[in-house]
């Protein structure tokens, strides 16, 4: 959609008025604008389509009481920067409140999750009374079993209880309050393996290196070893260790998330020394890129940005303290636990709303904070990681029939024949290409750096590779991605064919399923990084996506990442097929204006949203310019989102730079972007009057929210130059050169394919 109906023009011409008043800072049509959003006569504003009910922001004024971002300001930077150990943890447990369960241990099926933290106070204390508490709850948790296997059949508790059940049964023994072989145990755990479907439905057993899976085999195997004279003991071995080889062939997790991975990744991190009889999970040397990538996700302040399927703000982030922790005990590397250490600081910071909801205090964060105490070792130092940027891989994951075992059988060896056992958990299997995972930005790991985190894998659903999905600056978010299962684009250029009859290029493969569950209509999509570069002052990269979403074309991202400073990205489309398209380069967010060009907005995140869009989180104030490069039959469009998708309730705003036409077969279009952080700012009234003008502080450039400081030098599809002051007589230039011919900036030639230069010339 690019143009409006008569209602929202109409609608636009009254916002039009409403941000007249707010925008009419003294010089926004002056000559230093260089004319661009002026027109003749007309507004910047009025440039803009607005999409979608209108929705009027009010912010907390709080937010606009602070000069600049200060990281060394506490009341503008709140996270906790000191030294975390075992007392921070045991701090954590005793604040949340949750050791009051142990008086009333009759929790039910909650049980085992709700008395970890008691579990914790008998292994530090050796009083009796806690772990008594514990067993009380198991026996109670075994009689909620039974419940639920009578109304239904099985239980499908498939995810805590294989992690959590087993360190009860060790500490407990180890606390001299039960035997190896206690007779109660044995028979809730037996009950347990036996009622145990982790889906809803007959097939048990269910096979391959997935999250539901993996925590069964688990359980069973624990099971065939401690209780060895059980018939079903040689099955059951046999069971767990198929599952585990499912894992151990490829040693990667399977979703490109920040939800579902965390199921297996628990029970092994925490269990599996029980089964294995060693940390090969934790500690094997090719094991080490999967907590690598944990570790490099988190930004410079300790948060998590969520992606994929996700519980919101900050997901799994307490799961990644505790799996750190025990990452860096098993393999003696501090860099595990300094980033632990980080994400613990931040939960600190976000105490207040997490203990104000009973799901995130009780299944997201206590859990893990209690197996952080219980793993971490504070002789051993944290160190700093290494602080550039990086790229991530990943192994490929595809989705095929889950019963058709001649399909399961190219992918997993020996299946059971029974058609009720050895079905592929969630139809998930690896295949044997490695792909490209995240491109991870850094500016370093001290608090408040900026950062950004890309999305590269190219075959996920949902589809996002080349998506930015976090930003952050100052400890504050600038976008929050929904969390999802299928198509929603995020902060990426998109392409959408209007005929809808465009072929599509496709996997080769008649058995693998698509995004949309269409069997044989995988979308054959690649990604690769042709050029990084890490420098001190700036990080470069490109970025190549062959066949967004089965269609033929080519995109190109080239990124010019200016640490603690401000991101530029140019993406190039080529239609390798001519078909009636639209491009969108698009940007999501809570907050758009008051600051708006025609080509630009200020945006900005009032708070993060977490447990699943039921809590905001705190997050220090500061806003984020989005400027795209005016290019002739481009339009800025302003988007409810909520009103074509109530998934996006947590980002409902949308910048989208809109482009509509039919290329010919080789054309190329493109669109740059620059992202600049910088201090919450608003317009002050000049008096109380009727009919104020408004003014802004810092002049034009604030006034326009940095936008007025982008000069555009020269902008083809060729050569892109840029010429940025910020701060006055500062000058920096940015200029993308993919062909690599000479070309001048800053008086200076150069063939580099991307470069910052901080220069000062004129």
């Amino acid at each position: 959609m690019t143009t409006t109906s008569p209602v929202f023009r109409k609608t636009r011409r009254k916002l039009g008025v409403f941000t007249f008043f707010v925008l009419g800072a003294p010089g926004f049509n002056s000559p230093a604008w260089d004319g661009q959003d002026s027109g003749q006569g007309s507004r910047a504003w009025d440039q803009v389509d607005r999409l979608g009910p209108p929705t009027f922001h009010a912010p907390p004024v709080e937010r606009y009481r602070f000069g600049a971002p200060d990281p060394d300001n506490p009341d503008y930077y709140p996270i906790p920067k000191g030294a975390v150990t075992r007392d921070t943890y045991m701090r954590w447990i005793e604040l949340s409140g949750m050791l009051e369960y142990a008086k009333q241990p009759r929790l039910g099926s909650g049980g085992p999750t709700l008395l970890l933290p008691a579990l914790a106070k008998f292994v530090q204390t050796g009083e009796a009374w806690w772990g008594e508490a514990c067993i009380a709850m198991l026996k109670d948790y075994h009689l909620a079993l039974q419940r639920e296997v009578q109304e239904k059949g099985w239980t499908e508790q498939f995810a805590e209880p294989p992690a959590f059940l087993p360190l009860y049964r060790k500490h407990l023994i180890a606390g001299n309050l039960m035997a190896p072989d206690e007779p109660w145990f044995r028979e809730l755990w037996l009950y347990y393996c036996r009622h145990l479907h982790v889906w809803n439905s007959v097939p048990v057993e269910w096979r391959g290196p997935c999250h539901r899976s993996m925590p069964e085999a688990l359980a069973k195997g624990l099971a065939a070893k401690w209780y060895p004279q059980i018939p079903e003991a040689a099955r059951w071995k046999r069971y767990s260790e198929q599952v585990w080889g499912d894992f151990w062939r490829v040693k990667d997790l399977f979703q490109n998330d920040t939800g579902y991975f965390q199921d297996a990744t628990r029970a092994y991190a925490f269990a599996s020394p029980e089964w294995l009889g060693d940390d090969r999970f934790l500690a094997d040397p090719e094991m080490q890129p999967v907590w690598q990538r944990l570790m490099a996700e988190l930004t410079p302040d300790g948060a998590i940005n969520p992606y994929g399927p996700n519980g919101g703000w900050n997901s799994t982030a307490a799961l990644r303290v505790g799996v750190l922790e025990r990452v860096a005990s098993a393999t003696r590397n501090g860099t595990y636990r300094f980033a632990a250490h980080k994400a613990m600081n931040y939960l600190n910071y976000q105490l207040g709303p997490t203990l104000r909801d009973g799901y995130l205090r009780n299944q997201e964060t206590a859990p893990y904070i209690v197996l952080a105490w219980l793993t971490a070792d504070d002789s051993l130092e944290a160190r700093t990681p290494p602080a550039g940027g990086l790229i991530t891989h990943r192994r490929e994951y595809a989705r095929i029939p889950h019963r058709d075992k001649a399909v399961v059988g190219r992918f997993l060896p020996n299946l059971d024949p029974d058609p009720d056992k050895a079905n592929l958990c969630c139809n998930q299997a690896f295949t044997d290409r490695t792909v490209t995972d995240k491109l991870i930005l850094r500016s370093g790991w001290n608090p408040g750096d900026f950062f950004v985190l890309v999305d590269l894998v190219p075959t996920s659903f949902p589809f996002n590779a080349g998506g930015i999905l976090g930003m952050n600056r100052w400890g504050a978010p600038f976008t929050q991605v929904v969390t999802s299962k299928g198509d929603i684009p995020e902060n990426r250029l998109a392409v959408a064919d209007l005929s809808g009859e465009t072929p599509r290029r496709l996997i080769p493969d008649p058995d693998r399923i698509s995004e949309d569950w269409k069997k044989g209509k995988m979308p054959d999509i690649w990604t690769m990084v042709p050029f990084f570069r890490d420098t001190p002052q700036a990080a470069h990269a490109r970025v190549d996506i062959q066949n967004p979403e089965g269609l033929p074309v080519r995109v190109v991202q080239e990124y010019v990442f200016v640490k603690n400073r401000y991101l530029v990205r140019r993406e190039t489309v080529l239609f390798e097929e001519s078909f009636p398209a639209r491009i969108q380069s698009l940007w999501n967010t809570q907050n758009i204006g008051p600051q708006i060009g025609g080509h630009w907005a200020n945006t900005f995140m009032t708070a993060p949203v977490a447990s699943n869009g039921r809590v905001n989180m705190h997050a220090p104030p500061a806003d984020l310019l989005v400027w795209f490069g005016p290019q002739p039959g481009w339009r800025l469009q302003v988007v409810d989102r909520t009103a074509e998708d109530p998934r996006t309730q947590v980002t409902p705003g949308q910048l989208r730079y809109v482009w509509q036409g039919t290329p010919a077969r080789g054309e190329r279009r493109h669109v740059t972007q620059v992202y600049y952080p910088h201090a919450a700012t608003r317009s002050r009234a000049t008096s109380v009057e009727p009919g104020a003008r408004s003014i802004y502080d810092g002049g034009l450039v604030a006034a326009t929210a940095g936008a007025a400081a982008i000069r555009v030098i020269q902008d083809s599809l060729d050569v892109t130059i840029l010429r940025i002051e910020f701060e006055a007589g500062h000058v920096e230039w940015i200029a993308f050169n993919p062909t690599g011919q000479t070309i001048e900036v800053a008086g200076r030639q150069t063939t580099e394919p991307l470069l910052y230069s901080p220069g000062t010339s004129p």
